[in-house]
């Protein structure tokens, strides 16, 4: 197993890649080259800072991997001419893994957008995800995690799952409540795009 060799084909083919900074949940990212300082990818759903320690997960040729990273700089030209691409360093603990390893993100994905900040998963703890529906999802965190939305707030929820493209959907805070040490909210789907993929993500989700 040649780990420069790996990351070179996933370059080559531009290969999905799944990220992961300690303490959050696993984001969509790209393989787009490997230089001599490290390996660069690119990631739209968070921004990111040098010296952030990170996991990567890869699948190449039916195989998956997994190793340790580091931001070594932020804002990297790439192809598309934009800054969005990350330079990684310091690479680590690499191994192969299998689809039961733990190193592996889940392939359900049931995320809130904000408009700043990392995205927060509602099926990672301590988020409980309590209900998934057509019409809208219902979710509890505890009092101390940092997500404050108002009644009638606006957020976007991304839905997906092994085999299908995830969608952004529009989502309004129609219930909030309190109990004993935690916050329940109730957000309205608003504004679907693909009823049918919508539905089909749901059932899957669901499931």
């Amino acid at each position: 197993m040649d780990p420069r060799r790996i990351l070179e084909d996933a370059a080559q083919q531009r290969q999905a890649c799944e990220l992961q900074v300690r303490g959050e949940g696993w984001i969509r990212g790209q393989v787009i080259r490997v230089e001599r300082a490290g390996l660069v990818v690119t990631s739209t759903d968070r921004r990111f800072v040098g010296g952030e320690d990170l996991r990567v997960w890869i699948a190449v040729e039916s195989k998956t991997y997994t190793f340790q990273a580091s931001v070594i700089r932020a804002g990297v030209p790439v192809p598309e001419r934009s800054q969005d691409g990350l330079l990684l360093g310091f690479i680590d603990n690499w191994e192969e893994a299998t689809v039961k390893d733990a190193g592996r993100p889940n392939d359900h994905q049931v995320d809130l957008l904000p408009a700043n900040g990392p995205a927060i998963s509602l099926i990672s703890p301590p988020v409980r995800l309590v209900d998934l529906a057509i019409d809208g999802l219902s979710f509890s965190v505890p009092d101390d995690f940092k997500l404050i939305f108002v009644e009638s707030g606006t957020i976007t929820v991304r839905l997906g799952a092994s085999g299908a493209a995830p969608i952004d959907v529009a989502a309004r805070v129609g219930d909030l409540s309190a109990g004993e040490g935690y916050r329940l909210y109730g957000l309205v789907f608003e504004g679907v795009e693909d009823p049918d993929a919508h539905r089909k993500l749901v059932d899957t989700l669901s499931a």
